[in-house]
């Protein structure tokens, strides 16, 4: 049976295959048929149309057009909406569709404003992957269709000979050059626009005496620079463009040279298409570019350089001198000489064939609606991300310094050779994964001391074209005063720098400073991205073409697009207009908002500003108070930890863990039922009455000046004592139960007191103050540097936290800085319920960790297992142990209707939450202040959180569906 199958789909194949090559024919046949000689001599010219030229000059080739039926055009400049109305004017000026061309190896960009511009060809020689350059293909050859074009002067497979950084080229290894051509070429004309490459290598030349008209040649080639042009003929390359070069010259004949005056430019130009086709088994066109050809010293010497072009064996002439001279002299010849009119007639059916193979049998409609939006469409920016990060290439990493994966314990300094990068991107991006302290090469005393201190650095040094010899001698020194650290050069195409890169231990080379490599670099460092690129050619003895480690990533988070991660940015955009919506309603005066999907962080913004005076916006860096987040992101990750070692069991009495429960009304309750909120705790219980007297302050709980007795902060310029704590403890203790029927269990009712009573536990099972405790085995490991309790006493500055309320009924100020929860306060900011600070960036490393069952940046901080536990719906309530979970189908779900059933997160209190999907591969964080100044429900009403959730899976599920 499956004999028969494959010999049905096989004798299929070859009947599509045999109709197709007979509709070809025919269109061909029909279409020449139709031709005068005038015409045919016309297809053979392509002529340039200056895009940006004045009128007079465009009238003028449109004439041309129009009156000779020329074969092609030309495009130079322009924008793309130029282009393409101009390339659809000329297209209905002629009954034989017009091949458009173009220079675009690097994409429209290359040559015209408004469109994304494709790394350069020694870029793209350094990436292992050759399917990207397929993608590249593919990707330029639809950018040229939106404009009109189906033949572009493209790839670039010129050897670099050389060991300078020549960005026009591949490399220098023939066999990787061929394979990154073929596949860039395949690219292009699976999309039905042809490729013609230019450029076809010739040593020298010699002129034999055959007694003809014009000469024959016999070049010198390079076997090396050729062998890629063998290949793509091999595959079915559309044309190829002889280089006009200054060459050697060499006669056997004197006296023909003295006759026709023959330059070696000439020669190469016009009269190495016949060789190629005879000694290459060439079927494709061959391509005369007569832009270099010099004046052939001669009577009526108009036009000649066009007939020499032919007789020579070409099949398209491109920017001929004067077209209607020359197609007159050639008329006048072919009528003579029956042979050049049959080779007339070949290449005008060669011509005809590749216009069909451009789709140019059927009429092509150029649409130029949204044509910017299409040109720069997302999945285009993103290829060209793609394709940068694909090219960073870890030159030396000796020591195994990457990826970075420890990140505790360690201290990180960023040198910058270049102060004028501003915004310094490589910064930026390195403080995305760790604290660093910024320094320019020049600050060589501040440099000098740290390089003398105990503790370890990791120097990541950035080195840019510009930077100029005297300072890399600097660079040179100060590398030697921090040998006893890890140092990681990150170069960004200097080339003075990358000639001396094999002498240091730790170098990776972007050749260029893109955006997207400054972004690229850092990625790479922390084990983001996976770096496998080799270097494409010889800098040095020690760095020869085709060195480069390969850097494996470890699981941290990327930064990337909608697109890459199945998303739709576009739907994503709406995002942007709820958040302002809520910021124009007073429901919060900013906020942050962070997607990240298949561990890319897709969506980063922030909105507003900390308060509605509108002084100090949101930034990424913005730290936000967590409220009941801090049940999840802290007091139940040290539960997690716990239960995962065998220091608890969920199902025993929380009694068994603190003895003084034993003789209280919860004595009987168990951790389970403490997570999952059904332990029958009161819902909330005000304690700060107890520590005051009607408006004032009891001295034996506060003092308004921090010292031994009075520790723990509890406003700007408020401290409690220990006592308070301790008192605090004492009257949660001492709360009442729910009431119940007897026998029975109790029901789900939401309430503080079981997490608070969980974290006494963990520091009693812990022996470790709670923040302690997460901050050395969670946050610190992860990179997490401002998820903390007590931020301003974790150094990080009051400036940059979002104030909360103005407590008028405790604290009778603006809390900014401190917990905004009241009893979490009077326990001096860390609480098992409250008192986490921290940016939607850092917690988003915590979410990925739980997304990822446990792993993260290649530490396993839980057994997938635990993960999954702790996830799990319990009983008949919506809970699972610790996070908060949907209610499928009904409109009091804490998420979106849309989350799938396997969602696990958090709400908190000051207007923040965390949901993390693992069925979408999700993470969502929204971050606000939106009790400032009061405690206004205006978020929860409109339901911002939520609706921003539902744009998220709308995004994905719209994706999906353009995508088929």
């Amino acid at each position: 049976m499956i004999k028969k199958t494959l010999s049905l789909c096989t004798l299929l194949f070859c009947f599509v295959s045999t109709f197709a090559q007979l509709s070809r024919e025919a269109w061909v046949d029909s279409v020449f048929n139709a031709l005068n000689t005038n015409r045919k001599i016309g297809q053979l010219f392509m002529l340039p149309v200056p895009i940006q030229g004045d009128a007079a000059a465009l009238n003028e080739v449109r004439s041309k057009v129009k009156n000779e039926q020329v074969g092609g055009i030309i495009l130079t400049g322009g924008n793309p909406l130029q282009l393409a109305n101009q390339v659809r004017t000329f297209q209905e000026q002629t009954d034989i569709p017009l091949f458009v061309s173009q220079d675009a190896e690097g994409g429209l960009g290359m040559s015209i404003d408004s469109t994304v511009t494709y790394p350069s060809p020694l870029v793209l020689g350094a990436i292992r992957n050759d399917s990207l350059l397929y993608e590249l293909g593919k990707a330029i050859a639809q950018q040229l269709k939106m404009v009109g074009v189906n033949l572009s002067f493209a790839p670039t497979v010129e050897l670099n000979a050389s060991t300078t950084l020549r960005y026009q080229s591949f490399g220098e290894n023939k066999y990787r050059i061929t394979s990154k051509a073929i596949a860039f070429m395949k690219g292009m004309t699976d999309q039905q626009v042809l490729a013609c490459v230019k450029n076809f290598p010739v040593q020298s030349i010699t002129v034999t005496d055959v007694q003809k008209a014009w000469p024959v040649i016999q070049p010198t080639v390079d076997t090396a620079q050729v062998y890629t042009f063998r290949k793509l003929f091999e595959n079915r390359l559309t044309g190829f463009v002889p280089g006009s070069t200054d060459l050697p010259l060499f006669y056997t004949n004197m006296s023909l040279a003295r006759k026709n005056n023959f330059s070696s430019q000439m020669l190469s130009s016009l009269f190495i298409g016949n060789w190629v086709k005879k000694n290459m088994n060439y079927q494709g066109l061959a391509f005369a570019d007569l832009r270099n050809v010099p004046p052939i010293q001669e009577k009526n010497s108009e036009g000649l350089a066009s007939l020499y072009a032919l007789q020579a064996g070409n099949d398209i002439i491109l920017y001929p001198k004067d077209i209607n001279i020359a197609i007159r002299k050639i008329r006048r010849q072919v009528r003579r000489d029956k042979q050049l009119e049959e080779q007339l007639n070949n290449s005008v059916k060669k011509i005809l064939a590749a216009k069909y193979d451009a789709g140019l049998w059927k009429k092509n409609t150029i649409n130029t609606d949204n044509l910017l939006l299409k040109l720069n469409s997302p999945q285009a920016y993103l290829l060209n991300k793609k394709l940068q990060q694909a090219a960073i290439t870890v030159l030396k990493n000796s020591d195994n310094v990457l990826p970075v994966s420890v990140l505790d314990n360690k201290q990180f300094i960023y040198i910058t050779s270049d102060t004028t990068q501003k915004p310094d991107e490589l910064f930026h991006y390195v403080s995305r994964y760790v604290h660093a302290d910024r320094y320019a090469l020049h600050q060589q005393s501040e440099l000098t001391a740290l390089a003398a201190g105990k503790q370890p650095l990791t120097c990541i040094i950035g080195i840019y074209p510009q930077t100029a010899s005297e300072k890399l001698a600097d660079l040179k020194k100060l590398l030697e005063l921090f040998r006893k650290h890890d140092i990681i050069l990150c170069d960004f195409g200097n080339e003075e720098f990358i000639r001396t890169a094999a002498q240091y231990p730790t170098v990776i080379t972007a050749y260029t400073n893109t955006l997207e490599m400054l972004e690229a670099m850092p990625q790479v460092i922390f084990g983001g991205l996976t770096a496998d690129a080799q270097l494409p050619m010889k800098i040095s003895d020690q760095l020869q073409s085709g060195t480069g480690n390969i850097v494996p990533a470890i699981n941290r988070l990327i930064y990337s697009t909608p697109e890459d991660a199945g998303m739709d940015s576009r739907i994503l955009s709406k995002i942007d207009s709820i958040a302002k919506e809520a910021i124009r309603n007073m429901a919060t005066p900013g906020c942050q908002v962070l997607i990240a999907r298949h561990g890319k962080v897709i969506y980063d913004k922030s909105f507003g500003y900390l308060t509605y005076d509108k002084k100090t916006p949101v930034t990424e860096n913005t730290i936000y108070d967590l409220a009941s987040l801090t049940k999840v992101s802290a007091t139940l990750q040290a539960t997690m930890f716990m239960y995962e070692k065998g220091l608890i069991d969920l199902n025993k009495k929380a009694s068994f863990y603190l003895p003084e429960l034993r003789n209280s009304n919860k004595k009987d309750i168990t951790i389970i039922d403490m997570l999952t909120h059904q332990a029958g705790l009161a819902p909330f219980i005000p304690l700060w009455p107890q520590t005051m007297k009607d408006t004032t302050f009891l001295p034996q709980f506060y003092s308004r000046k921090r010292d031994a007795a009075h520790p723990f902060p509890v406003a700007p310029g408020l401290y409690g004592s220990q006592a308070m704590k301790d008192s605090v403890w004492s009257w949660i203790i001492q709360s009442k139960m729910a009431d119940k029927i007897p026998r029975t269990p109790y029901t789900y009712r939401y309430s503080d007191l079981g997490l608070m009573i969980m974290q006494h536990i963990a520091e009693r099972v812990l022996n470790q103050p709670l923040d302690d405790f997460l901050a050395q085995n969670f946050y610190e490991p992860l990179g997490a540097y401002t998820t903390r309790f007590n931020p301003t006493d974790n150094q990080l500055s009051v400036q940059a936290i979002a104030p909360t309320e103005f407590d008028k009924i405790y604290r009778k100020k603006l809390i900014a800085g401190t917990v905004h929860d009241e009893r979490a306060a009077m326990m001096g900011g860390v609480s098992g319920h409250a008192g986490l600070f921290s940016s939607a960036l850092d917690l988003a490393k915590l979410g990925q960790m739980l997304l990822q069952e446990g792993e993260y940046g290649g530490y396993q901080y839980y057994k997938p297992e635990t993960v999954r536990t702790f996830a799990t719906k319990m009983y008949k309530g919506r809970r699972a142990i610790g996070w908060d979970r949907p209610v499928q189908s009904e409109w009091n779900s804490p998420t979106s209707l849309t989350a799938s059933p396997l969602t696990y997160g958090h709400t908190g209190f000051t207007g923040t939450c965390m949901w993390i999907d693992p069925e979408f591969d999700l993470v969502y964080i929204f971050l606000s202040n939106r009790v400032y100044p009061d405690r206004n429900t205006r978020l929860i009403s409109s339901n911002i959180r939520s609706r921003i959730q539902d744009v998220i899976y709308q995004s994905i599920f719209n994706y999906c569906v353009h995508s088929q």
